[in-house]
């Protein structure tokens, strides 16, 4: 997947790059903001374009990321929660004082039942 995903970002530069190059003696006006217009090469345009692209596709990457890392250690946490209350049930002490869950005793004779005596 890497690999397909690595061609298909190399055509898309080599066409670009085409391009930018068979326009570069075209100058087209640009404004940016509130000031004059400028003529700017196409090739200039294009390229800031792809770079202005790249920075904000890379920002909203490491927002992502930043998100992930943050929901990952949450899940961890709860993770490590929930292994400690199996580890205590698992290592609850049952006295006789204790009463037990009737369906963990359901089906099982106790010693002072005649039902003990007969087996």
């Amino acid at each position: 997947m890497r690999l397909v995903l690595f061609v298909l970002l190399a055509a898309f530069v080599i066409v670009l790059l085409w391009i930018a190059l068979a326009n570069a003696s075209e100058e087209v006006p640009l404004r940016v903001g509130f000031g004059e217009a400028r003529p700017v090469p196409v090739a200039g345009v294009i390229v800031g374009g792809v770079f202005a692209g790249a920075l904000f596709t890379g920002i909203l990457a490491v927002f992502e990321g930043i998100a992930l890392r943050l929901e990952n250690r949450r899940l961890r946490r709860r993770g490590k929660k929930l292994e400690e209350e199996v580890h205590d049930l698992r290592n609850m002490v049952f006295s006789e004082e204790t009463p037990r869950a009737p369906e963990l005793t359901a089906g099982i004779a106790s010693p002072d039942t005649e039902e003990f005596n007969e087996t």
